[in-house]
């Protein structure tokens, strides 16, 4: 009865530990939710791809040194499907060299990387707006 009851106990924790890395995967642990950056550039890739699409763009400082940044949003089907975003996302919604904004909070090790909030296109039409990861994140 003993070994019986051990090994319901390794396959529980087993499975609880399994569930802990999946929710710790969608969690904002690694992005500092407090602090908001913007920053405009240039396309350099877009990944619409699973498990989130990622944007990658080539941004120029004042100090004139260009820093590649990039961007971390839901996942394509959220994008595809979202009643809420103002465009029909899709792998062809960027193109490099396109000129965007990039709004969102940035990663807590000082990286180039940001969990968007929000992005806006050179004419200034925004492609995801600031409530959506909120809710869908």
């Amino acid at each position: 009865m003993k070994g019986k009851a051990a090994n319901i106990f390794l396959l529980v924790s087993g499975v609880l530990a399994l569930s802990v890395n999946a929710l710790a995967h969608h969690g904002a642990a690694a992005y500092n939710t407090q602090a908001t950056v913007e920053v405009a550039g240039k396309v350099t890739q877009f990944e619409f791809v699973n498990p989130h699409v990622l944007i990658y763009m080539s941004a120029t400082g004042e100090d004139g040194s260009t820093t590649v940044w990039s961007g971390e949003i839901t996942s394509p089907n959220r994008l595809a499907r979202s009643e809420r975003s103002t465009v029909k996302w899709s792998k062809d919604l960027l193109q490099i060299g396109d000129e965007i904004v990039l709004i969102g909070n940035p990663a807590r090790n000082g990286a180039p990387s940001l969990r968007l909030l929000e992005i806006v296109d050179s004419d200034g039409r925004g492609l995801l707006g600031s409530d959506y990861w909120s809710e869908r994140g």
